[in-house]
């Protein structure tokens, strides 16, 4: 079989789903022997986190460059290390990506798409296209939407779900019931939450108002528990953090619901937590309010614990509960559908084991590392 090099470009400066799942991808194909390579900007926390490891790491000093800048710098390092791969994360890249191939067919070139597929039809794109070789993404929803709006061979589409370190979710009774406790939730209580930014577009104010929507002796029956901080818009020069004013406004407001009297002890906001799995773990019902999120991996960490989820009927996250196998369907944008997900879930505490069950075990055979690189692995070698 012959032998393939990488060069994976990550233009991005954020530190999210996108970027962490990149790296972990990009360490992954590390440790089964793939040649790589990765150019990023040297201000990153994608470039931080990739020094700390044996992969080598291509830097450009500024926090961003064009377009045509970056095409000319992969063009200098496909000539010089013979990269058989370029494999782009983020759109700019692929544009970049795209570029560097103006006159040629190699080296073949893979995009990871991890947003929506909006209708790109014209010109230009049919040309940037056409300099794609294979497109992939980890929901069959957003290959749908792309096969239909952009101008793309069917044959290129590959659905390459997202693999997950599975052996790192597991239950612990001891700690579950010790961060409960530490919370305040009573054994007989079910606690809802949900782990994610705190921005309107994940829907955390509609998650919030749902309560508003409850009696108050099914208020007293539940917990809400809200883990994330205001999406950051930037930092000052001290280090400190700026954060986006809606963002930060939604916070508040939750804040001031939290000491409403019918919401005081059920209403939690708790900071971003690097060690995340035990909150979820404390957790009976997992949620996802977004209006239109992609294909969540907060949702597949929360199905790996064995939680159902609430999810918003939008994007992938229908994909991921299915037809309310996995979880509950609600609509977007809707606190009143919300409410009667968290009241069925009160009067029907059993569902909510059954489903988990039944969420971890689709994840397991879905989601695991093993799969995703035997399929990344066919395909880099599939377009040669």
């Amino acid at each position: 079989m012959k032998s393939i090099k990488i060069l994976h470009c990550i233009q991005s400066l954020s530190w999210g789903g996108l970027e962490i799942y990149t790296v972990e991808l990009i360490q992954k194909l590390a440790e089964v022997g793939v040649d790589q390579e990765v150019l990023c900007s040297v201000h990153s926390r994608v470039a931080e986190e990739l020094k700390k490891t044996s992969i080598k790491v291509v830097t450009f000093p500024e926090k961003k460059i064009s377009k045509i800048k970056e095409a000319r710098l992969i063009r200098k390092l496909v000539k010089e290390q013979g990269f058989t791969h370029l494999h782009s994360h983020t759109r700019l890249d692929m544009w970049a990506c795209a570029l560097a191939r103006w006159n040629s067919s190699s080296p073949r070139h893979i995009y990871n798409l991890y947003m929506n597929a909006l209708p790109k039809k014209d010109f230009v794109h049919r040309w940037l296209f056409s300099k794609v070789d294979a497109l992939c993404s980890s929901s069959e929803w957003v290959l749908s939407e792309a096969s239909k709006n952009f101008p793309i061979a069917p044959e290129k589409l590959h659905l390459l779900r997202y693999g997950r370190k599975t052996e790192e979710y597991v239950s612990s009774t001891e700690k579950r019931t010790t961060l409960r406790n530490s919370l305040g939730f009573k054994s007989d209580e079910v606690v809802f939450g949900t782990l994610c930014r705190i921005d309107p577009g994940k829907g955390v104010r509609e998650l919030v108002e749902a309560l508003d929507h409850l009696s108050d002796a099914e208020v007293s029956k539940i917990h809400m528990v809200i883990v994330g901080d205001p999406t950051i818009l930037s930092r000052n020069t001290d280090g400190t953090v700026v954060y986006e004013e809606s963002s930060l406004a939604l916070a508040n407001w939750i804040e001031k619901k939290q000491k409403e009297p019918r919401l005081q002890g059920h209403l939690h906001k708790i900071p971003f937590q690097k060690d995340y799995i035990p909150y979820i773990d404390a957790l009976d019902v997992f949620i996802l309010a977004s209006y239109n999120e992609t294909y969540s991996l907060s949702v597949l960490d929360a199905m790996l614990m064995e939680k159902p989820v609430i999810g918003t009927d939008a994007g992938g996250t229908t994909e991921q509960i299915g037809a309310n196998e996995r979880g509950h369907l609600v609509k977007p944008q809707d606190p009143r559908s919300l409410a009667e997900a968290l009241r069925f879930y009160v009067r029907n505490p059993e569902k909510a084991q059954q489903q988990g069950h039944t969420a971890r075990s689709w994840v397991l055979q879905q989601h695991n590392w093993p799969h995703t690189l035997e399929k990344c692995l066919s395909l880099y070698h599939s377009v040669l």
